[in-house]
């Protein structure tokens, strides 16, 4: 009986040393996972919440991939707008026009960057009228328009409006 006892006594403290040494080693483990590198924690969670077909799902997430993206089904993807330049300054004088994206301004003075220009090319009897592919990062250009006999540059602030379909660049 004895042996029966110290061996039931050894089989309960084994059993509990077994079970102690499971809990340390979730605890363990529970402890080193799911931080980030950052001391905060920026994330804010994500909810959906689900509507009939007919309706749009409203998404509130903070996106932190391409996956979370979220496209209007009136999105055409295009990387590139057509720009319809049209100018006519009532001008014999020979001209030249130049659309560029690399330029500062200070007090109305322009100062550009001529090697940045998207287009460059030569007034004909003072008109020049033309499309061209603007890339959807281009949301404002100067226009402007010089002249061979040192009369002072027209500068021209143009800007993406969001309310034509059509962008368009207009010069008088």
């Amino acid at each position: 009986m004895k042996t029966l006892t110290k061996l039931i006594n050894r089989l309960i403290t084994n059993k509990l040393m077994h079970i102690f040494a499971v809990a340390i080693t979730i605890q363990i483990i529970s402890a080193c996972g799911g931080g980030s590198d950052s001391s905060e924690n920026n994330s804010t969670p994500s909810v959906v919440t689900t509507t009939p077909p007919t309706q749009e799902l409203e998404i509130l997430i903070s996106p932190t991939s391409l996956d979370d993206l979220v496209v209007n089904s009136d999105n055409k993807m295009q990387a590139a707008f057509e720009l319809m330049v049209a100018l006519d300054i009532h001008s014999q004088k020979r001209g030249y026009f130049s659309l560029c994206d690399d330029y500062s301004n200070d007090n109305n003075s322009y100062a550009v960057n001529f090697e940045s220009c998207l287009y460059r090319g030569p007034l004909v009897n003072g008109k020049l009228d033309t499309n061209l592919k603007v890339a959807n990062h281009n949301g404002e250009l100067l226009a402007v328009i010089w002249f061979y006999d040192d009369t002072s540059p027209q500068f021209q602030l143009w800007q993406y409006d969001t309310d034509l379909e059509q962008q368009l660049l207009v010069v008088n």
